[in-house]
């Protein structure tokens, strides 16, 4: 029971650091409109956090496998996420909009490697549906926060007073994990060898560098998509704030519940075969929703969307957390953390130079042919895989 609470607990805190990513999500056609701002600018502001989120979650997460202390760097990690909402309050100008966007990913680049490390170790037996339940978690926060950050919108007729609200879930999970957790023991070698070990292991290891790659094309299809569907629902469907708000929490609905379905009852051994699955019907479903007319068609889509693209990273994590050593698990989950970061970076810029040129919709067809390279990968890596289950039984 301690160990299914614990995972709970950690659960939670991904609602939390998601919350933080999806903040601004359903009043970017406000923030659009009150900043007077053009697609290519509404995408930086993704890609600003995109970027921020990148920088250190490598350093750290060979820091959180070295020294052991994995609790303190997800508490810090929700405390730096939470501040920078309250201070959305005061961006009076587009430059200072960025600058806070910067500092909460700053906060965020350190969550994924150390609770992905932690829920690992707390289901080392039943590690399919532990990673459901986290990305069930992560979901949650993206169902929640676009009709809650609406609603309060609406209602405080202000986004910028609505946004610090959300401050204080951040501040209580920091405090429950620290309570609830304890650090590792560190290690006793030379951080500079052990860095060296670590990271030559993991960059020579083809499934790391397949999975990492797979994860980024993911992301980056993903990280668009959440910039441009709001004006797209706003723009082309004539949705309003809340209403916006409700599609992107059924969205994300669809989503966690099939991480919870994908992860309880895909068998191990078809794990790459689902993934494979998943990647080419999100690329599928990108194309035809870019030119769908009927609504009961275009949500239809969305909602098969939503069941693949978003549940898909829990069969990542899982078998990425199998492969590699115990002792490098943080670090793996960083290396592939930071370069789907890094790589999101340009995809809502690009995107936006897109709308801009061709017009939204077809900005979705980019998303489309980064979902089809994501399938090819995981045609390599399900090839991969048959090939060291060959020769593990030879």
């Amino acid at each position: 029971m301690s160990a299914y609470a614990n995972i709970l607990i950690i659960a939670s805190s991904h609602s939390v650091n998601s919350l933080y990513n999806r903040i601004l999500t359903p009043i970017l056609p406000l923030i659009m409109a009150d900043f007077g701002l053009n697609y290519a600018q509404t995408g930086l502001i993704a890609s600003v956090y995109a970027l921020s989120s990148s920088l250190f979650q490598l350093p750290i997460s060979f820091l959180g496998d070295f020294t052991g202390k994995t609790r303190l760097i997800l508490g810090l990690s929700l405390l730096f996420n939470a501040l920078p909402a309250w201070f959305y309050g005061y961006s009076t100008t587009y430059a200072a909009l960025l600058t806070f966007v910067f500092l909460s990913g700053l906060g965020c680049s350190a969550y994924h490697p150390a609770a992905v490390s932690m829920i690992a170790k707390e289901s080392p037996k039943n590690r399919g549906l532990a990673m459901g339940l986290f990305k069930a978690g992560g979901d949650f926060g993206s169902i929640l926060t676009p009709v809650a950050m609406g609603w309060l919108t609406v209602y405080l007729a202000s986004w910028r007073a609505a946004a610090q609200y959300f401050v204080l879930p951040g501040i209580a999970c920091a405090l429950l994990i620290w309570l609830r957790f304890q650090d590792a023991p560190g290690r006793r070698q030379s951080m500079a060898k052990e860095a060296k070990s670590t990271f030559s292991e993991l960059f020579r290891d083809k499934f790391m560098i397949l999975m990492t790659l797979l994860s980024s094309c993911r992301v980056m299809g993903l990280r668009g998509i959440m910039t441009f569907l709001p004006l797209l629902l706003a723009e082309g469907l004539g949705l309003g704030t809340i209403e916006v708000g409700w599609a992107i929490t059924g969205y994300f609905l669809v989503g966690t519940a099939f991480a919870v379905i994908w992860g309880k009852y895909t068998d191990p051994k078809n794990e790459t075969r689902i993934i494979l699955f998943m990647m080419a019907t999100s690329a599928l479903s990108l194309a035809f929703l870019s030119q769908a007319e009927s609504v009961i068609i275009f949500f239809g889509l969305l909602a098969l969307l939503g069941a693949c693209l978003n549940p898909s990273q829990s069969l990542m994590l899982t078998l990425t957390t199998g492969v590699v050593r115990e002792k490098n698990r943080t670090s793996a989950v960083g290396l592939m953390y930071t370069a789907n970061e890094a790589a999101s970076v340009t995809s809502p810029f690009l995107g936006g130079l897109i709308a801009q040129a061709v017009g939204l919709r077809q900005s979705f067809l980019f998303y489309a042919v980064l979902c089809l390279i994501a399938t090819s990968l995981a045609w390599l890596i399900h090839a991969e895989q048959k090939r060291r289950a060959r020769s593990s039984t030879a």
